[in-house]
């Protein structure tokens, strides 16, 4: 048996019921995306490459898939994975950096959901909520060993990264100028760490 047919096999094997429902999941969040509330089910189920029947043994409907979807992207497990993962023996700097650029891309991918599907009245998602201050705790380990070179606490500069980088992830606040994380960084480093000699 060649590799393709061994491939070919491979997906033509039934997927588990949690396994296809997670792959809707994250067929359907591009979706969302792009069209909001609005998104079909023919178009759901053809991001899937399911049958429109398939969708609904799946979900009880498209509601329930797009609230399971939105459960999933508001998720805050991946956020602080990729915190956790930022290499401890980088400059502080670099760390900053990282951090800053997963929070900007956290809440640009949030805002742009909440907005797409018409949430931005509504309370944040259960999933955000609960989110709570742990990537705050995350921060802590990655800077304990650059105590020194931080001129306020832990808590501050995890409070200036991400009023910064949710500032900057409000469209409006990008016009006329958009934001590069490097000038980010500049801002927010300038203001946290101690001058150079100090």
């Amino acid at each position: 048996m060649t590799d393709l047919q061994e491939a070919t096999r491979e997906r033509a094997r039934p997927m588990a019921p949690d396994d296809r429902r997670a792959a809707m999941i994250q067929a359907v969040i591009p979706l969302l995306k792009q069209h909001g509330r609005d998104v079909s089910t023919r178009q759901i189920a053809e991001a899937c490459g399911v049958a429109e029947g398939t969708v609904f043994r799946a979900f009880k409907d498209k509601e329930s898939l797009i609230s399971a979807a939105i459960e999933t992207y508001f998720d805050p497990l991946p956020l602080r994975t990729a915190i956790a993962g930022i290499a401890a023996d980088l400059p502080v700097e670099q760390k900053l950096g990282a951090v800053l650029r997963l929070l900007r891309e956290r809440f640009a991918g949030v805002i742009g959901l909440m907005s797409a599907l018409r949430m931005t009245d509504a309370p944040p998602p259960p999933a955000i909520r609960a989110a709570g201050d742990r990537w705050m705790d995350l921060l802590h380990d990655l800077l304990a060993p650059n105590l020194d070179e931080l001129g306020v606490p832990v808590e501050l500069v995890a409070y200036h990264l991400r009023l910064v980088a949710f500032a900057s992830s409000i469209p409006p606040f990008n016009v006329p100028h958009r934001f590069s994380d490097d000038e980010l960084l500049a801002l927010v480093g300038h203001g946290v760490l101690k001058p150079q000699g100090s």
